[in-house]
């Protein structure tokens, strides 16, 4: 006889039929969910029309699996672990008002049930929910769900949002090339392709765009994970850019000390300290891929040799009113128009009556200006040792 239209199991089904598996009985499993016995019975009643078999044998006031039962059981338990791994991933605390997570609410759709088990288990919801919540308000790294195909963004966290500079309003719901949160999107691609073929990724280095112009670099591990039967990629990332900028400093101090010990052995060899200068530049700029290095002539108020991009149109001003760093000769050049994302140095070296300049690409943290600071002024003493001996 054919069964005709049926519903699929809900949940609350699954979970009752293990909670009749592990208390033994109807009443006790009616007890545990809070809720009334024959509730409890019909659930299992619908579960067991759906296999077409009995998956409990009744004994009295209890009831124990049968073979098909037992079969059951095992499918059952993952379906509800998977539910609790969604359930600690939920939107919206139930407020007026979208809560921080929101969007996994979207994206899952909202729990069923008018029992009171339903309802119990509806403030199960919500209490995971509250603590899921908070756990990503304070955590400091970064966290994002999306799409691996489309790429859009069903969930940050605060974190992420100040990590790519942007609101959750201008992230959730939209895919990563019109976000501009990818600073090069082909990256992506790969980024995928590798994901998919090994599942995970760990402590991958990537940029991002920020509206301000800037390229952050961050640290990203991410997994393919299911929600809702559906494939996402749970992502997390921490903010490395000083770290970054730091290591990449101090390889670039080591590079710039070499060119300096070249630099000081050809005028040792003969060469005129303004050649052996404008032979530096190119090592100096390579050192920590600085746009521009220059030497600038205070008479003229021109660079007299350059390497690299045009200067900034009012160098000759921010020369002027830049300020020393710390214990050192090296000035910090400042413009009240100079985006916050570049920095710039200058050094005299009266010995060639001029001054290096060395424009960066991103502002450094206090440690690598130490560093620049410390390697331009020993290039500054270096020169004033070599100037006795050297040709002009």
């Amino acid at each position: 006889m054919p069964f005709g239209p049926i519903r699929p199991p809900e949940l609350l089904e699954l979970e009752t039929f293990v909670t009749c598996a592990v208390e033994g009985s109807f009443g006790a499993a009616a007890e545990k969910l809070n809720v009334s016995r024959p509730a409890v019975s019909k659930r299992i009643t619908h579960l067991e029309t759906l296999a077409g078999k009995a998956l409990f044998e009744r004994r009295g006031r209890g009831v124990r699996l049968t073979e098909h039962g037992a079969r059951l059981l095992g499918g059952a338990r993952r379906m509800l672990e998977e539910r609790d791994v969604i359930v600690g991933l939920l939107a919206e605390i139930r407020q007026d008002g979208p809560s921080p997570i929101a969007g996994l609410r979207a994206l899952l759709g909202s729990p069923s049930g008018n029992t009171r088990g339903g309802q119990l288990a509806e403030a199960r919801l919500a209490e995971t929910e509250r603590i899921l919540e908070e756990v990503l308000r304070a955590s400091r790294t970064g966290v994002a769900i999306s799409d691996p195909e489309t790429s859009v963004l069903h969930e940050v966290n605060e974190a992420f949002c100040q990590f790519v500079g942007r609101t959750r309003g201008e992230l959730i719901g939209k895919p990563a090339s019109e976000t501009g949160t990818w600073d090069d999107i082909d990256e992506r691609a790969g980024f995928i392709e590798e994901l998919r073929r090994t599942g995970s990724l760990e402590k991958v280095v990537i940029r991002v765009r920020r509206p301000d112009g800037s390229t952050p670099a961050g640290e990203t591990s991410a997994r393919i994970i299911s929600v809702a039967g559906n494939p996402k990629m749970l992502s997390t990332v921490d903010d490395i850019t000083d770290r970054r900028r730091l290591s990449l400093q101090q390889h670039g101090t080591l590079v710039a000390y070499r060119a300096i010990t070249a630099f000081a052995g050809r005028v040792l060899e003969g060469e005129a300290l303004l050649d052996g200068l404008a032979g530096l530049l190119p090592d100096l700029r390579r050192s920590a891929d600085f746009p521009t290095v220059l030497l600038w002539d205070e008479e003229t108020q021109t660079p007299t040799h350059q390497v690299g991009d045009e200067p900034w149109p009012t160098l000759a001003a921010d020369l002027a009113r830049g300020r020393p760093l710390p214990k050192s000769q090296v000035k910090l050049l400042i413009h009240p128009d100079l985006p916050e994302s570049k920095d710039g140095y200058a050094v005299p070296l009266p010995e060639v009556e001029r001054s290096l300049v060395i424009l960066a690409q991103d502002t450094a943290p206090d440690t690598s200006r130490a560093l620049i600071a410390t390697a331009l002024t020993d290039l500054s003493e270096t020169l004033r040792s070599l100037a006795p001996h050297a040709r002009r």
